[in-house]
């Protein structure tokens, strides 16, 4: 007889993340309702090819990730940012907490903004506002951001927010950066700085 293991939701440890405000975007926690945009999106080869596991996204491999993982971690959220004055939507945008529970804890930093919607300062006003979160509110010490080495677009826009090369594994570069607290200065990070 096979016995059903019941998953408990743990977003609630994320309440009041929902929702974030920058200056010239909204950034709201993704939800099933945005399955079809983020599959857009995600399924586009001059996307997809930078990814760890390069391939389109189907909305089944969306729905059951989203469901079966994304609500039931509590280290992870993902915003969908739209433009305030219009309500178009511009990009996907999150942080994952690595090193739970460590007194350095940094986030990883992802990031995929519409075609349409680049050149525009929309992704450095989004991550920058994600970063000011996670150190705000989760604490983090620092970022970082990893990037298929081929992928120049998103290494230089990385570089131009103030992430360092950090290591380089097979096709992947971590950058790193080291984040503000509230009072605007930078937490210290012991063993990297």
């Amino acid at each position: 007889m096979e016995r059903k293991v019941e998953r408990k939701l743990v977003r609630s440890v994320n309440a009041g993340v929902s929702r974030l405000e920058a200056e010239r975007l909204m950034l709201c926690e993704i939800t099933e309702k945005d399955t079809s945009l983020i599959v857009k999106w995600r399924s586009d080869p001059e996307v997809y090819r930078y990814f760890l596991s390069p391939h389109p996204l189907t909305a089944e491999e969306h729905l059951d990730w989203y469901k079966n993982r994304y609500l039931h971690q509590n280290n992870r959220v993902d915003w969908v940012a739209a433009e305030k004055a219009t309500g178009k939507r511009v990009g996907i945008f999150g942080i994952k907490r690595e090193k739970a529970g460590d007194a350095e804890a940094e986030v990883e930093v992802s990031y995929l903004l519409a075609p349409e919607f680049r050149g525009k300062g929309y992704a450095a006003e989004a991550v920058e506002r994600i970063l000011k979160f996670a150190s705000d509110q989760w604490l983090c010490h620092g970022a970082v951001a990893r990037i298929h080495g081929d992928n120049q677009e998103s290494i230089s826009f990385i570089g131009n927010l103030g992430f360092v090369w950090l290591e380089t594994v097979g096709n992947f570069v971590t950058y790193r950066k080291t984040l503000e607290k509230k009072d605007g200065k930078r937490w210290k990070n012991k063993k990297l700085f």
